[in-house]
């Protein structure tokens, strides 16, 4: 569990490093370019950092698959037999792992031949950031049944904590601002803005770095509970 936990961790790190860093999609290419421009940005000024960087993110997205079953697994010791909640965690997660790896193919696709004409190269481009950020639908899922689940927790001191929980449930409504690309290719609510991308980036990673964080704490909690029963006399 542990190992499935530690996947979430490791697909953070990559995504911090191979798609916002190596990729330069800290500050990806603006909605609001010309084609032109647009394939200027994926075949010469960041070819070789695109290619590279969505390759480890296309990795990275991998390793969230069992990072997601684990969380959901986690969960599931709270909601009892009939765990729908957590279920819906886990194949949130997975449904998320898909789109990333998607939209990495197809941001590859857009720095791949130089020869491209522009509009091909911004069509893909505009298509890999709509199935990036339009599905915001399964994360707000995702992290609503998340917090449902971690709610039901009734014990003194629950596997999250409530606070947690609550903020989760907060984050999961800022979420639906990733629907603004759809409509606007300027400002806060582009592609590229600070409402449907930067915060989104943020609650997302924040999310899954926090909640495997106290998963993991119940975990060493579990086994040390189990070491305490097998070392006490009988």
């Amino acid at each position: 569990m542990r190992i499935g936990l530690w996947c979430n961790w490791i697909f953070v790190a990559l995504t911090v490093v191979g798609w916002l860093g190596i990729a330069h999609f800290w500050a990806p290419a603006h909605a609001d370019l010309s084609a032109e421009a647009t394939k200027e940005w994926f075949t010469e000024t960041h070819r070789t950092g695109v290619l590279v960087g969505c390759t480890i993110f296309y990795i990275g997205a991998g390793l969230l698959t069992p990072g997601s079953i684990a969380m959901g697994l986690m969960l599931s010791r709270i909601e009892g037999r009939l765990p729908l909640w957590s279920f819906t965690t886990a194949v949130s997660g997975v449904f998320i792992s898909l789109i990333i790896f998607f939209n990495c193919c197809a941001w590859i696709v857009a720095a791949y031949r130089k020869e491209a004409g522009a509009d091909v190269i911004q069509a893909w481009y505009d298509w890999a950031w709509f199935a990036f950020l339009l599905g915001w639908i399964y994360l707000t899922i995702e992290m609503v049944a998340t917090a449902v689940v971690e709610l039901m927790d009734k014990r003194a001191t629950p596997m999250i904590p409530r606070w947690f929980s609550w903020l989760t449930l907060a984050g999961a409504l800022s979420i639906f601002f990733a629907a603004g690309p759809a409509f606007f290719k300027s400002g806060p609510f582009a592609y590229h803005g600070l409402l449907a991308f930067y915060l989104p980036v943020v609650v997302w990673g924040g999310y899954i770095s926090i909640t495997t964080w106290f998963l993991m704490k119940e975990t060493r909690r579990v086994d040390a509970e189990a070491g305490a029963l097998v070392v006490s006399p009988p």
